[in-house]
């Protein structure tokens, strides 16, 4: 059986079609923006309506430039738009509205295993994130990382 890839152009329509019917949508997103959370060719999100996009969220949303993008919701700005940026990135990314997100990730997938964004390992991991960007861990001493990536894949 070959794996047909599509592009999120092609995939829009039918994303939105799931989405506003109050499905949900699975996507196995591309890139390495949300490192070392999702994993280009094996991790995916699944996606649902976003009625109440909070802190921390991974949302998908489309910029001005027609781009899709999948980042976590870092906070707001005083007007309420909110401000993103990818697990792997140090940019913050301003000038999205709330009316570009399309949707927000209930659950991620490592692999064939399904993890919620309201379980305590994934909370974990958005708390250490907050903290101090994963990114950095990567100068903690190995045994420590080693510790730390044990935990995450349990």
């Amino acid at each position: 059986m070959q794996n047909k890839q599509y592009t999120m152009e092609e995939l829009y329509p039918l994303l939105l079609e799931v989405i506003e019917s109050g499905g949900e949508f699975r996507l196995w997103p591309r890139g390495t923006s949300m490192l070392p959370l999702l994993r280009e060719g094996k991790d995916s999100v699944l996606l649902v309506m976003p009625l109440h996009c909070q802190k921390h969220d991974i949302c998908l949303y489309r910029r001005a430039d027609g781009a899709f993008v999948l980042h976590r919701l870092m906070k707001f700005e005083k007007n309420g738009d909110p401000i993103f940026c990818g697990d792997n990135q140090t940019a913050l990314e301003y000038g999205v509205s709330r009316e570009q997100i399309i949707a927000r990730a209930c659950a991620v997938y490592r692999g064939d295993r399904r993890i919620s964004v309201s379980s305590r390992k994934y909370r974990f991991y958005v708390f250490l994130h907050s903290m101090m960007p994963l990114r950095r861990l990567r100068f903690l001493p190995r045994r420590i990382w080693g510790r730390l990536k044990r935990m995450c894949k349990n």
